[in-house]
């Protein structure tokens, strides 16, 4: 169930600095804590940004 049932639309297409979303980062994109976080700081919290963000560095 989503935190806001207000919310519509598919949860997993965004991505936030909740410990297991930052560990799945770093385990798919092979990076450090510090750069997963800033990419998401960076990029937004689009899943699909944050990794096109990370395959750039």
């Amino acid at each position: 169930m989503a935190d806001n049932p207000e919310k519509k639309g598919r949860d997993r297409d965004l991505v936030s600095e909740q410990e297991h979303e930052v560990a799945y980062l770093m385990r798919t994109a092979k990076v450090t804590r510090q750069k997963a976080l800033r990419a998401i700081r960076e990029a937004g919290p689009s899943r699909e940004k944050v990794i096109e963000y990370l395959g750039k560095k």
